[in-house]
């Protein structure tokens, strides 16, 4: 989860996402200056008792980060590019546009509103075509002309929408707008009366000592151009409701909303294909191998007796060749269980009640000979000691798989996203800075597997996770509940660091073996990604250390890693090779190594970036449930009551959106000046993308037959690290 999320929830009133329009421009303000070096520091009090990152506040902006951790200017083009792109779906989901030219007759619009709609359509064309000039960016001056396009595109899309329906022409205050340019001219003169006076102290404003990568003049005022059309189409999406919007609401009157209300939040953010195939068995069953949250399933033991159901049902839902003691005893049997959620209350905020359950979910894969071995759901028992379900229940088979999805999208968010990549990687990020000297070689191979961590996670504690705010907003529980739930899902890896490598979990997990669990694809891509980094890091470290003797001579290593396992530190635990955290041999310091670039790439795009083409869509993973669980087996329930509202529902598109479509870097693509003082390693480097390369054909190859295709380990598609 990121700051910028925090852009585009509709649970904030028009007030706070101005104010955070605010925000990023003084990001990009204090981004053209030249500031020195800030040393990193420790802080438990953010989420404690996590160790995360603290430092003297930045002038003007006031938070407590190193100068270092401020965003790219890339990154910056790339995360407007989105979020204009998300307030333009937003504004014509509430408006109906680009519905209204067939309202034309109806609505008296003439031929001039009809071209202003197609021209629209064109405009928000060149939108998306421009993510791809911001990836093509070789220069400071090729981001100049991207920046100054996306501010001219962004601002005549503005023009497009007021001009494609009169109505907004009257509703459009002007004053307000007016205001908040000025709030923008008031920054602009805070910064010139810093410079100029003697409180400047660590900033340099002087053009000699500029940085390369600096923010300019030109790249300032072209964002300033593109935060101040944001904010005029934020304006027009909280004006009043058009005549069209009323005439296509259902909520309005009270009455549930159906399947092709939540189709049509969908306006220039692409529908998911999951929203035509989330009701089948077999992509609920996929989904557990293949979607947002891969990570549950885990072997059922002969001794293990999860759920009550009879061989009679089981042999009725996978048929009669097969018998559940079977299944069990050639492992084919295996349980997704949510137990970790059990003790999380309900939660309310914002407006609506909410309700958690901690489902257990019984699954099979038929046996060996079968047309078919996909995994496929046997039962579900939506909280403890409550009837138990199966496909043979109906409508409350139904209710059961979305309990189940919605437990799991909980779990994703709190535990296997944020806690297990974001919080897990932080104390590396410290540590390496801190006890690493900048020419160090692990840090020059590490470095860029942390940059932009830092800044997200700040947001995430400063605003995602704060009280009433989004995760408050759109998750099942209370916000103290889940960040608590964050806290223990890292500290689960962070404590168990050597269990926490990607092999080792499959293996825990009961997962690894491809005869008893034939379709896996988040395991059987990962290990394909996990191979080439670690083959990579294993020929880059091998070309520094031929000895143990060498490594354990090596001071700042050894003070790294103490400091990783220091409880003034990173208060990591099983980490090194004895209890002092010391690292003896290479085959250690390579699997450590490994884990931690796998964690900050590849990990983390697999519970990333599914949000941006699966979450988006409530209905297949709601992020709560509206009413209560079924208890009777014999008496229907009502799936559409238990889903979240269209206003809900459109909160979770957008944050779910921009947090899972900003892609920024790409695994293996390392700058060309970034190992320029290592030509011992150029060829392990190309090596390295050589087999990168060849993975990605293989896994476009598998594609081809899944049930559906599994992008998300695709290694054009795994950012360098954790930055969105």
């Amino acid at each position: 989860m990121s700051l910028t999320s925090h852009l585009i929830s509709s649970s904030l009133t028009k007030s706070d996402i101005e104010s955070i329009l605010v925000f990023l421009y003084k990001l990009v303000k204090l981004r053209k200056a030249s500031l020195q070096y800030k040393q990193y520091e420790y802080n438990y009090n953010y989420i404690p008792p996590l160790a995360m990152t603290g430092a003297p506040s930045l002038p003007i902006i006031k938070i407590q980060l190193p100068i270092q951790e401020l965003p790219t200017c890339n990154w910056v083009l790339s995360v407007a590019q989105k979020l204009t792109l998300i307030l333009v779906n937003d504004t014509l989901s509430k408006l109906n546009l680009p519905n209204l030219f067939r309202h034309f007759v109806s609505y008296g619009l003439d031929d001039d509103a009809q071209s202003n709609s197609l021209t629209l359509n064109s405009k928000v064309q060149s939108l998306e075509d421009i993510e791809q000039q911001i990836k093509d960016a070789q220069s400071k001056q090729d981001l100049e002309a991207v920046a100054l396009n996306l501010a001219s595109i962004t601002q005549q899309i503005t023009e497009e929408i007021i001009a494609a329906d009169p109505s907004n022409v009257v509703s459009f205050d002007t004053n307000e707008i007016s205001e908040f340019e000025e709030q923008l001219q008031e920054i602009d003169e805070q910064f010139e009366l810093y410079q100029l006076g003697e409180n400047a102290g660590d900033v340099d404003f002087s053009p000699s000592s500029e940085p390369e990568d600096s923010i300019t003049d030109i790249l300032s005022r072209a964002f300033k151009k593109i935060i101040e059309s944001d904010a005029k189409l934020l304006e027009l999406e909280t004006t009043q409701s058009s005549p069209i919007e009323v005439e296509f609401s259902t909520q309005e009157s009270g009455s549930e909303p159906n399947f092709e209300d939540y189709n049509k939040l969908f306006k220039k953010i692409p529908l998911p294909q999951i929203s035509s195939r989330f009701q089948e068995d077999l992509v609920f069953a996929y989904m557990q191998v293949a979607g947002p949250n891969p990570l549950m399933l885990q072997k059922v033991l002969e001794q293990e007796q999860p759920l009550q159901i009879t061989n009679e049902q089981y042999q009725q839902i996978i048929g009669m060749s097969d018998s559940l003691e079977a299944a069990k005893r050639e492992g084919r049997l295996y349980k997704a269980d949510y137990s970790k959620l059990k003790n999380m209350p309900n939660g309310s905020f914002p407006r609506q009640q909410k309700y958690i359950y901690a489902p257990l979910a019984l699954f099979a894969v038929p046996p060996s000979g079968s047309p078919s071995r996909s995994l496929r759901p046997v039962a579900i028992q939506c909280q403890p000691e409550q009837p138990v379900f199966t496909p043979l229940n109906g409508e409350n088979w139904m209710i059961a798989k979305s309990i189940v999805q919605m437990a799991d999208s909980n779990y994703h968010e709190l535990v296997s996203h944020l806690g297990r990549t974001h919080l897990f990687i932080e104390p590396f990020v410290i540590a390496t800075k801190r006890r690493l000297p900048a020419n160090h070689h692990l840090r020059i191979l590490l470095e860029p597997h942390f940059e932009g961590t830092i800044l997200i996670n700040y947001g995430a504690h400063e605003m995602l996770v704060a009280d009433r705010r989004e995760v408050d907003a759109i998750l099942a529980s209370t916000i103290e509940s889940d960040r608590q739930l964050s806290v223990e899902g890292a500290q689960d890896y962070l404590h168990h660091f050597n269990d926490a490598m990607f092999p080792n979990i499959l293996v825990n997990r009961g997962v690894e073996n491809t005869s008893q669990l034939p379709e896996y694809p988040y395991r059987d891509d990962g290990l394909l990604i996990w191979n080439a980094i670690h083959q990579w890091v294993r020929a880059y470290l091998s070309s520094y250390y031929t000895t143990g003797q060498q490594l354990l001579a090596d001071q700042a290593l050894q003070n790294w890693a103490k400091e990783l396992i220091s409880e003034q530190g990173g208060r990591l635990q099983n980490f090194g090779e004895d209890a002092s955290g010391t690292i003896k041999t290479l085959d250690y310091l390579i699997d450590a190594v490994s884990t931690i670039i796998f964690t900050a790439s590849a990990q983390h795009a697999a519970v990333n970036f599914p949000q941006g083409e699966l979450m988006t869509y409530a209905p297949a993973f709601p992020l709560a449930i509206y009413s209560p669980a079924p208890t009777n087996p014999d008496q229907p329930g009502d799936l559409m009551s238990m889903l979240p509202s269209l206003e809900q529902a459109k909160t979770q598109l957008k944050v779910c959106y921009l947090l899972g479509s900003v892609y920024y870097t790409e695994l293996g693509q390392y700058s060309k000046s970034h190992f320029k003082s290592k030509p011992q390693i150029s060829s392990a480097l190309v090596a390295f993308q050589e087999q990168l390369r060849a993975i990605e054909k293989e896994i476009n190859r598998k594609n081809l037959t899944r049930i559906m295709p599994y992008k998300f380990l695709l290694p054009s598609k795994i950012p360098q690290s954790i930055n969105i």
